[in-house]
């Protein structure tokens, strides 16, 4: 599912994801996060570029298994591309249980 909310993300010494925060819900990451390069959609944005300047394309992203570390929050882990923009970090997708029962029930 295609989420696109910015999201806190704690990085290791060489900067690979370890945990996020999403929605008051802190997250622990669980196996060794993906990286890949994501392109950035800038057909669905206003921002202008000044003549002599550009905005990268491509946009590093994490695929990484979590699980829910908050008191209360469901335990259901999941999968979540966390994507890191210019401005911070971003959650961009998203796939657990839960999430595919609510929306393909």
């Amino acid at each position: 599912m295609y989420i696109d909310e910015p999201v806190g993300v704690d990085l290791s010494a060489g900067g690979v994801p370890l945990s996020f925060r999403w929605r008051g819900i802190s997250y622990a990451i669980v196996s060794a996060p993906e990286p890949w390069l994501s392109r950035r959609a800038w057909w669905q944005q206003s921002d202008r570029v000044t003549r002599g300047r550009t905005l990268p394309l491509d946009v590093p992203t994490w695929r990484v298994d979590a699980i829910a570390l908050t008191s209360g929050a469901p335990r259901d882990d999941g999968v979540y591309d966390l994507a890191h923009h210019g401005d911070g970090w971003r959650l961009v997708g998203a796939s657990t249980v839960e999430l595919d029962q609510r929306l393909f029930a």
